[in-house]
């Protein structure tokens, strides 16, 4: 690489954080990805930026995690089930809140998300008190009755629709 491209790569590096605190959003992770590009044969930084949800409450919890089992075994004993199999194949009964139209998602193309109360609401009103990634925290976040399944499509556009931005810690 270039003594030019070191110091062009090493300036993009610094412009991206200042950047990044001037629009809040987000933290950059202090670990890089490095890849090779094919052409040149550099090596290239990706810097990948984590979120303030991720740095305050940490990941959520995948389906087929202890919480995730818990959540669908739970849908599965409501009456009526909102977890049902159909042709060998694990489906959430989906009641649309727009049309209320009923439809069956597999549950590979369904999210765990949170109900009755969003993620960023719950940190905003309590969460933050306890600080970034705190016992408290944590234990809301692997707390099946925080969860429902919603499909993938629903959840993310809800997320994408919230004007709430997360406060930070106490």
């Amino acid at each position: 690489m270039s003594k030019k491209a070191r110091v062009i790569g090493q300036a993009g590096g610094m412009i991206a954080r200042k950047v990044g605190k001037q629009l809040n959003i987000g933290d950059f992770a202090g670990s890089t990805a490095h890849t090779i590009r094919e052409d040149t044969g550099e090596i290239v930084k990706r810097v990948r930026r984590v979120s303030k949800r991720r740095k305050y409450l940490g990941s959520t919890p995948g389906k087929n995690s202890r919480t995730g089992r818990e959540v669908i075994e739970r849908l599965k004993n409501t009456d009526p089930p909102q977890v049902v199999t159909e042709r060998g194949v694990e489906k959430l009964v989906w009641t649309d809140p727009l049309t209320g139209e009923e439809s069956r998602v597999p549950l590979d193309r369904c999210d765990m998300g949170h109900s009755p109360v969003d993620a960023v609401t719950h940190w905003n009103t309590e969460g933050y008190q306890y600080g970034k990634r705190s016992a408290e925290a944590r234990a809301w976040m692997l707390d099946p009755d925080n969860y429902t399944l919603q499909p993938s499509s629903w959840n993310r556009s809800q997320g994408a629709r919230s004007t709430e931005t997360y406060r930070d810690p106490a």
